[in-house]
């Protein structure tokens, strides 16, 4: 039990930090708690939302709260998010513009981070198998852990990069600028069809002809591996004979 299931609600309106982590019958914090500056209720099976009233909020954690599903977008002054291994949680309010550090992995209905979040210092977002994209504009990233996620197609440059078991993304973080261009024509290469019409072309007559027939290129190339390795048996069946 925590002070918001025990205390009247007269003796926490001035509270600037609360805790009330790993609560097993809190559902929703009171909005009422206005002055709240930092908020710890990790752990939690029944809350469901965070107030919008807690506009002074600067740290929140929200961790491991599979009933949370939003974070309002009221918290602008927060600076700290913790918000992981919450599965009902679908994103990150762009509105949260002072967030130095984020860290919102192990959340599966996570698709994008907010473009706006420029200030952002620290992004943990690793097991997020829906994310997709870490924008750009996020330059000031000197902490990005982004590994296991496998739909990820993009990130920005960081100090320390950890994006590991990402397919879409190359393995050495450092060199990811040069490999874009390879990534963008292997998406072209998939989303304008050429791979139905390239399979298409490999089973035809015409293509096997040209490169099996004798006469054609695949063909001229098999006769003269063949004459090469016959020229080079000749001499050792002579030496053999005298």
């Amino acid at each position: 039990m925590c002070r918001i299931c025990t205390d009247p609600i007269e003796s926490l309106i001035g509270l600037t930090y609360l805790s009330c982590s790993r609560c097993p019958n809190l559902v929703t914090i009171p909005p009422e708690l206005v002055n709240l500056a930092m908020l710890y209720c990790m752990g939690c099976p029944l809350l469901v939302s965070i107030p919008a009233t807690l506009v002074k909020l600067t740290r929140l954690n929200c961790s491991l709260c599979p009933l949370l599903a939003s974070i309002p977008a009221t918290l602008a002054n927060l600076t700290t998010l913790h918000c992981y291994t919450c599965p009902r949680l679908a994103c990150i309010p762009p509105t949260l513009v002072r967030l130095v550090e984020l860290r919102c992995y192990e959340c599966p209905l996570l698709v994008s981070i907010p473009d706006t979040l420029v200030d952002l210092i620290g992004l943990y977002c690793h097991d997020c198998p829906r994310l997709v994209s870490i924008p750009g504009t996020l330059t000031r990233l000197d902490n990005l852990h982004c590994y296991d996620c496998p739909r990820l197609t993009s990130i920005p440059s960081a100090g320390s990069i950890a994006c590991n078991r990402c397919p879409w993304l190359p393995r050495n973080a450092y060199a990811y600028p040069t490999h874009l261009p390879r990534l963008l024509r292997l998406q072209r290469w998939f989303r304008t069809g050429k791979k139905q019409t390239f399979k298409r072309v490999i089973r035809t007559r015409a293509f096997n002809e040209w490169i099996f027939h004798p006469d054609r290129i695949g063909g001229k190339a098999v006769k003269r591996q063949m004459e090469a390795e016959l020229g080079q048996m000749r001499p050792e069946k002579k030496q053999r004979v005298g």
